[in-house]
């Protein structure tokens, strides 16, 4: 009798809240000059926590915000024109030994003064930095930050999601509305603003467990196949934010608009993430974690243990942990496709088998949000 095999989904949304390790934090750096108070930035971080890399794809440590640097927005007016900064580039110098990427300091010029007057004052910030002059004439089809807004209007940054590991450009954004000079502190002088930039969009986690302990049966994953209509480009405002709670639980999330998805005409079709156990494959989003991958040319006594009942991570981008990354929009249903082989001790060769299941929207997000983290549990089960 032919067997049935089923894949049970669950989904679980776990939030980057606070100075997480999802975070970014920045200090202070450069000493205010005479005649005023200047508006300094600075970069502070912990090394034992990773944070993901702007400019690249998976989670690395923030120090590689160092070298994208930032650009800066600023605004006096209460239409939020950046009057006072318009995509300043703020970068670090390295002082000091190599080993240790805290020894320096953020600077930009030409240096900008705290106004006395801060009725209106709105600051922002976007990584990795991008000179619009490296945006003209890019093709149609350009990844991560393809647009950058005039200096006569409320600063928005226009980005384009990117199905490639090796091409994945990670997007952060930071906003405020200061209503004082920031005062000296132990560590800072007076005008050094703290800043936390944050994830400007969602990130989804996969992992894959069986239902049962499958004894001698080797079960290897080959590829997992997401489908729905995965906004490919969105803007996202510089200049405003949404939050939730209060205090030190305070949630931010990024404001996104003008999502285009992928189109037949004005239909609205589906997109396709492919994950596959092989590597470099232009074709593949990324390659399955090494505790389920097939290796092939191998006998199947060399493979790894393949799948058990312990959640493994299902997605790699190479030597580091990865996520699809995901422009928020209002909801995202999604198809599931997940191919795997099995073997059982005394078979010569192993069997394959192939099941999709539908997520509704509610079951992903709704809404799909930015600067969290969706964890999508598949667990194999029938086998």
């Amino acid at each position: 009798m032919r067997e049935r095999y089923g894949i049970i989904l669950a989904l679980v949304m776990l939030l980057m809240t606070g100075c997480s390790a999802d975070d970014v934090v920045m200090e202070k750096m450069t000493a205010p000059e005479e005649g005023g108070v200047a508006i300094s930035f600075c970069c502070n971080y912990d090394d034992e926590t990773p944070i993901t890399k702007a400019g690249h794809l998976g989670e690395m440590n923030d120090e590689d915000l160092h070298t994208t640097g930032f650009g800066a927005m600023a605004s006096v007016t209460a239409d939020k024109k950046p009057t006072l900064m318009y995509n300043q580039e703020v970068a670090f110098t390295l002082v000091g030994d190599l080993d240790d990427p805290k020894k320096g300091y953020w600077s930009y010029a030409p240096k900008k003064y705290w106004p006395t007057d801060l009725t209106d004052c709105y600051i922002s910030a976007y990584a990795p930095y991008v000179e619009p002059s490296d945006l003209e004439g890019l093709p149609a089809d350009e990844t991560g930050i393809y647009g950058i807004s005039a200096n006569n209007v409320a600063p928005y940054i226009d980005y384009r999601r990117c199905e490639k590991p090796g091409e994945q450009v990670d997007l952060l954004w930071y906003y405020e509305e200061p209503s004082a000079i920031p005062a000296a502190t132990a560590l800072n002088e007076a005008g050094t603003l703290a800043m936390k930039m944050r994830h400007a969009l969602a990130r989804l986690d996969i992992k894959v467990a069986l239902a049962a302990d499958p004894g001698t049966t080797k079960v290897l994953i080959e590829e997992i196949i997401l489908t729905g209509k995965m906004a490919k480009t969105g803007r996202l405002s510089l200049c405003s934010q949404t939050t939730e709670g209060s205090g030190v639980d305070t949630k931010y999330y990024p404001v996104w608009t003008n999502q285009e998805f992928d189109k037949d005409g004005d239909v609205p079709i589906d997109h396709t993430f492919k994950i596959k156990n092989a590597d470099n494959d232009p074709e593949s989003y990324g390659i399955i974690e090494s505790q389920v991958r097939y290796i092939p040319n191998l006998p199947y006594g060399w493979q790894p243990a393949g799948l058990s009942t312990t959640p493994q991570d299902a997605l790699n981008t190479g030597d580091r942990k990865g996520y699809v990354y995901l422009i928020p929009q209002d909801e995202l249903p999604l198809t599931i496709t997940v191919k795997y082989k099995k073997w059982v001790e005394g078979e010569a060769e192993p069997t394959s088998g192939a099941k999709t299941t539908t997520v509704t929207p509610t079951s992903i997000a709704n809404p799909l949000r930015g600067n969290k983290t969706y964890t999508l549990n598949l667990t194999l089960s029938g086998i």
